[in-house]
């Protein structure tokens, strides 16, 4: 195809859309604003605005030279360069010419906003910044702002804590970081701090993260044991976070202060935190030599040097101006100017100096030290002895510090206890020696022995030392022909000293069996006593059982009587004032009831006694009649016949009384 027909080719332009059109004669740049359609002369050509220039764009390519709108939300915002300089003009569809442009301006336009950019423009559409209360953000003034009194460049400090949602406004820019825009408060926490270094002068109030008063550019702050979140601001800076160093029990750093130059110990147990702005951290290195001479496996440079001191271990502390003895069990931590005394000691049987034994602990109980000593006795016989002292170290008005004054003790005290042992076997032959040798060389070091108590030892004035025990290990006489002779006397006098006990022992068993026998019959005779007096024991016992049942089962019965006499003579008295009591009661009941008969006849009528005999009479009457009848008849005569006969012989006979009684009587 033709490059006229290409350049004679419509254009479409879409709504919300727009181009650029450059005349090629006159260099102008018109703006088509869609929707609209571009037809290109043979003057014109599409352009674009790439790199600070315009270039042309091939028209047979419709991804190229036709730009969207630049749009942005309500939660964003755009940077747009170069602004009109006439803020009221604005591009209509279809085609506008060139505007005069504010070269070098930027302006914010926060959304939601859509519109074509000029010529010669440039836009950046950024999201709204959201921030939480330990985020914040960095603005910078790039131009003067009405109504702030800031200069250009001044940076100031969004708080998310204050903003939730931040859109810039003209003149001010969000600083970005590598990460974006949105930068992390410092968390402040107990056991943590923050090194600042103040970059610009100000006055800090008493209600912020940092201490009030005025600060100077270059002077660094430390901020700590505070909660909350630190937001940095256009004044300092922040040089680095701590972390508070956790130190155990009987552990330690080291710190310079920073103006005096001195160093100090900071022994735990503490979680410490250093302040860089008066002190730093010193370390403290040790040496692998150094390092097994205080018994350390392993030593932190970063903390201070702590040595285990055993239980019967000292170790003598020596600084620049002091010396202190440690007595162990006890850990010590060592200042840094501090070391431990090194004593060098010798060693091998018997104690040389060919190889000395380097250490800082001195074992001032229980220490034991071996040496070969070699003698020559009066009869001039040679021997090697071989002997164990027993060593502690006295503490003499508390003068712990002379245990260290000879650095090799073990050679002192060798040096000195093999002239005296030599001293002792001098004057003693090889006879004597061999039978004595413990007691002469104990007597030679420690004292001679007391009648109470142990021996006084052997003390030594220069460093304290106090030999209290020593043992004989091993004698050998050098000479072989002096060795035969000593073991084949010795081997006699075993032999003569077995035969004696032997018989000693035989005399010693006989004796035990006379005793025996003569304790075993001695036995007998005392059991058959026993026997004898237990017999007459259990007889007397038995007797005085039988006494004493009889005596209780006497007692017993005239306690039985006596009480049973006693009841009943009690009872009868009380039966027999009972019966007293009942006659009286009975008398006086019968005379009251007599008395009361008496007067009760004396009232009644004589015609109540003569009713009282009528009625008599006729039940009397009656009764004869009733059982007389059948007599009567038997007999041949009347019934009141009968009754007369009868009554006749009676005392109440057959008068007038007992006509009376009878009513059928004769008369």
């Amino acid at each position: 195809m033709a490059e006229r027909d290409i350049r004679e080719r419509d254009i479409l332009v879409a709504s919300n859309e727009y181009a650029y059109v450059q005349d090629l004669t006159k260099g102008d740049i018109v703006l088509y604003v869609g929707p609209t359609k571009i037809s290109l002369s043979n003057t014109e050509r599409l352009v674009d605005y790439k790199n600070e220039r315009f270039v042309p764009v091939k028209v047979d390519d419709p991804t190229l030279g036709v730009s969207p709108f630049v749009s942005a939300s309500s939660a964003q915002y755009i940077i747009l360069e170069n602004p009109p300089r006439d803020a009221t003009i604005k591009p209509v569809k279809g085609s506008n010419t060139s505007v005069e442009l504010q070269m070098g301006r930027r302006v914010v336009v926060p959304g939601p906003a859509t519109f074509p950019l000029w010529a010669g423009q440039r836009a950046k559409v950024v999201a709204g910044h959201s921030l939480r209360e330990d985020e914040y953000l960095i603005v910078r003034i790039y131009e003067k702002v009405e109504g702030l009194d800031y200069p250009i460049g001044t940076e100031l400090l969004i708080e998310g804590s204050s903003v939730g949602f931040y859109v810039p406004r003209t003149g001010f820019e969000v600083v970005p970081t590598d990460r974006g825009y949105v930068r992390k408060a410092w968390r402040l926490k107990r056991g943590t701090g923050l090194h600042l270094r103040v970059v610009k002068p100000f006055t800090a109030k008493e209600d912020g993260a940092i201490p009030p008063g005025s600060y100077v550019a270059g002077q660094e702050i430390l901020v700590k044991d505070r909660e909350g979140f630190f937001f940095p601001t256009e004044n300092v800076e922040i040089v680095r976070q701590l972390e508070s160093i956790p130190l155990g029990e009987r552990e330690g750093i080291y710190l310079r202060h920073l103006e005096t130059g001195r160093i100090t110990t900071i022994v735990g147990p503490i979680n410490y935190l250093p302040d860089p702005t008066r002190e730093e951290v010193v370390t403290r290195a040790l040496d692998k030599e150094r390092q097994a001479l205080y018994g350390l496996a392993h030593h932190d440079p970063l903390r201070a040097i702590a040595v285990h001191v055993p239980p019967g271990y000292a170790v003598l502390v020596t600084g620049k101006k002091s010396r202190q003895v440690v007595v162990g069990p006890e850990i010590r931590i060592l200042a840094h100017d501090e070391d431990l005394e090194v004593l060098r000691l010798s060693t091998g049987t018997p104690k040389t100096d060919e190889k000395l034994l380097a250490t800082c602990f001195l074992q001032v109980e229980g220490n034991k030290i071996s040496d070969t000593v070699r003698l020559r006795t009066a009869d001039h016989v040679e021997m090697d002895v071989r002997v164990a002292y027993r060593v502690s170290f006295i503490r003499k008005n508390g003068e712990m510090e002379k245990w260290f004054n000879v650095r090799n003790y073990v050679d002192l005290l060798c040096d000195h206890l093999r002239s005296l042992v030599r001293a002792a076997a001098r004057g003693a032959t090889i006879d004597r020696f061999h039978r004595e040798s413990a007691e002469l060389l104990r007597a030679a070091i420690l004292g001679e022995k007391k009648a109470e108590g142990p021996r006084a030892g052997r003390t030594f004035e220069e460093n304290g030392a106090w030999v209290h025990d020593v043992e004989i290990l091993d004698v050998t006489v050098l000479d072989e022909s002096v060795e035969a002779l000593l073991a084949e006397a010795e081997q006699r006098a075993i032999q003569a000293e077995v035969a004696r006990r032997q018989e000693s022992l035989r005399l010693d068993s006989e004796r035990l069996r006379a005793d025996v026998d003569r304790q075993v019959a001695d036995a007998q005779i005392t059991a058959i006593t026993k026997a004898v007096e237990l017999e007459a024991a259990k007889r007397a016992m038995a007797l005085a059982e039988a006494e004493t049942a009889v005596l209780r089962d006497r007692t017993e019965r005239l306690g039985k009587a006596e009480s049973e006499s006693r009841a009943t003579a009690l009872i009868g008295a009380t039966r027999l004032d009972l019966a007293e009591r009942e006659a009286l009661l009975d008398r006086t009941a019968q005379e009251a009831r007599v008395l009361a008969f008496d007067a009760q006849m004396r009232a009644m009528a004589p015609e109540l006694i003569a009713t009282l005999k009528m009625l008599g009479n006729q039940q009397l009457t009656t009764a004869l009649t009733k059982h007389l009848s059948p007599l009567a008849i038997l007999g041949g005569e009347s019934v009141a016949e009968v009754v007369t006969r009868l009554l006749d012989g009676l005392p109440i006979g057959t008068g007038e009384g007992a006509r009376g009684m009878i009513p059928f009587a004769k008369k």
